[in-house]
């Protein structure tokens, strides 16, 4: 009940949804570089975001898709330039935009029992929440190659900046099996 309910706003509601994101983007103090961008990118971007939330909600709302999503968007991000403060308020928007939207609608109003407002914002909630921790990895593991790739830093100082936890180590290990492929991970690389 609650997936078919979100189902309905976002894929009723798409454009509008799209069209006030872009409105909240372009009048922001926290979003100039997004400012930039012309209107019919940042309206593709802002559609781009409402319709990966409906294919999510489609797919049964997995954390492995919003995962994969959400680290190439912050890959993405950075290869173009966007501070990461502003990607994540650009999220935040997207779900501010989201909320504020369904809070006065009948179809979530007037459907939703108590257990199933709470799931429901569960839902909504786990997705962005997801998307703020792999938009971040993906834009943190892309920054390490390109700083790594500059060779404007040691190994040391790296490790220094970006240093933190098992994330930290999955990152690198991953990183590295990227930059280098298959001949790491048998030892002919070090």
């Amino acid at each position: 009940m609650v997936y078919e309910s979100l189902i309905a706003i976002v894929e009723s509601h798409l454009e509008d949804l799209t069209k006030t994101w872009v409105q909240e983007v372009r009048k922001s103090e926290y979003l100039s570089s997004y400012q930039k961008l012309s209107d019919d990118e940042l309206y593709s971007r802002g559609h781009v975001l409402f319709s990966n939330l409906l294919n999510w909600l489609l797919k049964g709302a997995s954390n492995d898709d919003a995962a994969l999503y959400f680290k190439r968007i912050g890959e993405e991000r950075i290869n173009e330039g966007m501070p990461l403060t502003e990607v994540y308020y650009a999220l935040y928007l997207e779900k501010q935009v989201l909320w504020g939207f369904v809070a006065w609608k009948d179809e979530v109003t007037g459907i939703l029992k108590a257990l199933d407002a709470i799931e429901f914002m569960t839902v909504i909630n786990n997705y962005f929440d997801l998307g703020d921790f792999y938009i971040i990895k993906g834009y943190n593991e892309q920054l390490f190659i390109q700083l790594t790739e500059s060779k404007k830093f040691t190994k040391e100082e790296l490790e220094n900046i970006f240093a933190g936890g098992a994330l930290y180590q999955e990152s690198i290990k991953k990183i590295r099996e990227k930059m280098y492929g298959e001949g790491l991970s048998i030892g002919i690389i070090r």
